[in-house]
């Protein structure tokens, strides 16, 4: 190919990137919004850590033993000595976040360790007055007390403990500007305390029994990895797959369906014919994808720019790495050429954007298939299943994204290399069809082909 074609192929490539990624609306959606969601991840610990604020401050207990204030001191030393030495998951645990999956129990957990329990003490006082508990509430409200606990007698004896009925409730009492984080807090330490002092009345060892009760950490180490040491990681396992073929099909099909649409719109405008008085139809053909390329290059590193920050934010960056974003960038790349072709070959053979769903309908279930098996490629990444279909053209990209995500192993060589070769074939196969398509249908007006006339135009063309 001359320079002089080479030129015109970057004139018009630069005029579809600039028509397209500079404007308004995709640098505000693509770009813009993107980086700003990436601030935001990366400073997200901080902000957690400066909201969480500890638990201070003393409660007033209405307590006819006076057993209850110390048990209360003792437990609130205790919790606070092992939140600061703890796990991320137990503080996560004490923030009252919902975190089931474990996705949380990184960064955002470790910034926010020392915002649990703070310093917090109970006083005791006897109910020898009918007003104590009313003179208390009104301290409560000037700031005296963090709460105000009655504690019935009958739930400290250990023998009442016993009896079949149904226990007294305690009465705990919260200024009205307590977080309900803080209030969660203070009613599982009441709660607690007086498991303590039951077990104290029965002259039991409540540490003890405690440590008895305890659940063991069992630490999973997969026979033949890499690293040897299953982490946090496998409970991401079947979400980081989604992750990956989801960042592909938006790069991909964004900057596919700006070329069905923007080809649709010139050929039914008459624009392309005047296009079509300077360039060649295959120069025109390769600026339009390769001008596109780079708008779908943009959305890859912007949002995957987000997804990189949001793992890092959650303190998982183990879970990413140099190796398998490059390849990453290989599948990318493959799977934008596949995408570019058939949107290129369908807009130069249809005049309206209604009859581009025609043919749109048959490819988008072909291309669909990978997030179908997003569950069996993800729960078995060097199974047959997976191993086939990340070798078959058009979905292999998508499917091999997949299992690089997926996979506890690495993905054996010969497979990607095999999957990248197929893959470049498939590109060039499908980008030779549609140039053929996009040379006779460009210009054509009227009623829209037929696929068996599609596939004489690539015979005749």
């Amino acid at each position: 190919m001359s320079d002089r074609n080479l030129a015109k192929i970057g004139v018009i490539a630069w005029r579809e990137f600039r028509h397209t990624a500079l404007t308004k609306t995709f640098l505000f959606g693509a770009v813009i919004l993107p980086i700003g969601m990436m601030g935001m991840l990366l400073v997200l610990p901080l902000l957690f850590a400066s909201q969480f604020k500890p638990l201070v401050g003393e409660v007033a207990v209405v307590d006819s033993t006076g057993s209850f204030a110390g048990a209360f001191d003792d437990l609130v030393v205790e919790r606070r000595d092992r939140d600061r030495s703890g796990d991320a998951e137990e503080v996560i645990r004490k923030l009252g976040i919902d975190d089931r999956g474990g996705m949380l129990s990184g960064g955002i957990a470790a910034a926010a360790k020392d915002a649990t329990i703070g310093e917090v003490t109970a006083t005791d006082f006897k109910p020898d007055s009918d007003d104590l508990v009313e003179r208390l509430k009104e301290e409560a409200r000037d700031g005296r007390w963090i709460a105000v606990a009655v504690i019935p007698e009958e739930l400290l004896d250990e023998a009442d403990a016993t009896e079949e009925q149904k226990a007294p409730m305690i009465d705990l009492f919260l200024p009205k500007e307590t977080s309900p984080r803080h209030g969660d807090e203070i009613s599982d330490l009441i709660r607690s305390t007086t498991v303590r002092v039951r077990f104290s009345a029965a002259g039991e060892n409540f540490e003890r029994v405690q440590t008895m009760l305890d659940r063991p950490t069992v630490d999973v180490r997969r026979l033949g990895s890499e690293a040897g040491k299953e982490s946090g990681d496998s409970k991401l396992r079947m979400l980081i797959p989604f992750g990956f073929m989801m960042l592909l099909w938006i790069a991909t099909f964004t900057a596919g369906n700006f070329l069905l649409t923007s080809t649709i719109e010139e050929k039914s405008n008459k624009v392309i014919e005047v296009v079509l008085s300077a360039v060649g139809p295959l120069q025109l053909l390769w600026g339009k994808i390769l001008g596109l390329a780079l708008v779908s290059l943009v959305i890859l590193i912007s949002y995957g720019g987000l997804a990189i920050a949001g793992i890092a934010a959650l303190a998982l960056t183990e879970l990413l790495s140099i190796t398998v974003l490059l390849w990453a960038v290989v599948f990318f790349l493959i799977a934008y050429f596949t995408v570019a072709a058939l949107m290129a070959a369908i807009g130069s053979a249809v005049n309206e954007l209604s009859e581009a769903q025609t043919f749109m309908a048959p490819v988008m279930v072909i291309l669909i298939t990978p997030m179908l098996l997003w569950m069996p490629i993800g729960e078995n990444p060097n199974g047959t299943l997976a191993v086939v279909t990340s070798m078959l053209p058009p979905i292999l990209p998508f499917a091999m994204v997949m299992r690089i995500g997926a996979a506890t192993d690495p993905v054996p060589i010969w497979q990607l290399l095999l999957s990248t070769a197929i893959g470049i074939v498939s590109v060039v196969g499908l980008v030779w069809a549609a140039s053929r398509i996009f040379r006779v249908g460009i210009l054509m007006q009227g009623k829209p082909p037929s696929p068996l006339e599609l596939i004489r135009w690539i015979r005749q063309a």
